[in-house]
């Protein structure tokens, strides 16, 4: 079952973020970005693919926050500093919006 969690972690500086769970994969990344870049017409701002891990910076009308995937965990959207609650209820919906696509283009 593909779905969003919300967790709370200070792993990294990362206080919270929205995982992808049945979409935890290294080639899912691709996947979830492209969604993000070509429907939701969030623009990428920096791309790192890592030995363990990848990461973009995406930016939509000042909105910024990263696309992480880490072999530990799957693939999330997160931010590297402490925002508010607004921040994450944005953040939430855009993952909403994310896994909704990704259901509607999988079936």
């Amino acid at each position: 079952m593909v779905r969003v969690v919300k967790k709370i972690t200070d792993i990294e500086n990362i206080h919270t973020y929205f995982e992808f769970v049945g979409l935890n994969h290294w080639d899912d990344f691709d996947r979830l970005l492209a969604v993000l870049t070509d429907i939701l017409g969030y623009k990428l701002q920096e791309k790192l693919d890592g030995i363990y891990s990848r990461h973009c910076i995406l930016d939509k009308e000042g909105f910024t926050f990263k696309l992480l995937y880490h072999e530990d965990f799957g693939n999330c959207l997160c931010n590297q500093s402490k925002k508010d609650a607004g921040y994450y209820n944005h953040l939430e919906s855009v993952s909403r919006c994310v896994l909704s696509e990704m259901k509607r283009i999988m079936i």
